[in-house]
């Protein structure tokens, strides 16, 4: 069952491109009450579905059942077309945990440059208006190509194995960032023999703030033998977007 809400879509023209609307609904709808509708998240297997709909598990009897969906905000356009927008626009969403993160420092001139960004689930995709059929075998780490115009705007595109390029958020990007002392490693469980190794490390992680692959509140380091640790946000120096040259600062 859906809910219509009330909201007010982002002011900056740049967040409503990186959700790949049309440049003409980015124009009229920057900064506008919009209503949306509202679909809950649902567990696997609790609705019965046809054949058609996806995704979907099929039973013993044949019988088609709905697999797990996450929270969904669709907003329908003028014309009938329905557009999705992101969780984490919706009002009351939990605000982002990070420290301000500048983009890049003012340019004079054009930059335009490849870097390699680690894609989220494909519902995070598909939340931002990339057909499902493009992600749905997900491209994992990839190259991107970021422009960085004056004084500072930057844009993210993706080029998909059809051809097709879309647009991503700009805080999709890797972050680099500085670990936290030893003790404060090991405190979080980090072994310490991984702790002694890695304290105070300038490395980047992966973070796509309101994905369904992150943890909220904690970045995940990879140690050597490519073992995950999750440590928090609030304790680690955040240098800035980008990939990073492993080093001790």
């Amino acid at each position: 069952m859906a809910e219509s809400i009330q909201m007010r879509l982002p002011d900056d023209p740049l967040l409503l491109e990186e959700i790949n609307l049309p440049e003409e609904m980015v124009q009229k709808l920057a900064g506008k009450m919009v209503f949306v509708e509202v679909f809950g998240e649902e567990e696997s297997g609790t609705r019965q579905v046809e054949p058609d709909d996806y995704p979907l598990l099929i039973d013993r009897d044949g019988k088609y059942w709905n697999d797990y969906r996450p929270l969904r905000a669709l907003h329908t356009g003028a014309d009938g077309r329905v557009w999705r927008v992101p969780r984490r626009w919706l009002p009351g969403w939990p605000a982002n945990v990070e420290p301000a993160i500048g983009s890049e420092s003012a340019v004079s001139r054009e930059l335009a440059f490849t870097e390699a960004i680690q894609m989220p689930t494909f519902w995070d995709l598909w939340e931002i208006n990339i057909p499902m059929e493009r992600v749905i075998d997900g491209p994992g780490m990839t190259e991107v190509e970021v422009r960085v115009s004056p004084p500072g705007s930057v844009r993210i595109f993706w080029r998909d194995d059809k051809g097709s390029v879309w647009r991503l958020p700009h805080d999709w990007r890797r972050r680099r960032i500085q670990l936290p002392a030893e003790e404060v490693l090991a405190a979080q469980g980090v072994p310490a023999e991984i702790a002694a190794e890695y304290a105070h490390k300038i490395l980047s992680v992966n973070y796509h703030p309101g994905s369904l692959c992150c943890l909220r509140a904690h970045y995940r380091f990879r140690d050597g033998d490519g073992q995950r640790w999750p440590i928090r946000i609030e304790d680690c120096l955040v240098l800035g977007y980008g990939n990073a040259t492993e080093g001790r600062a």
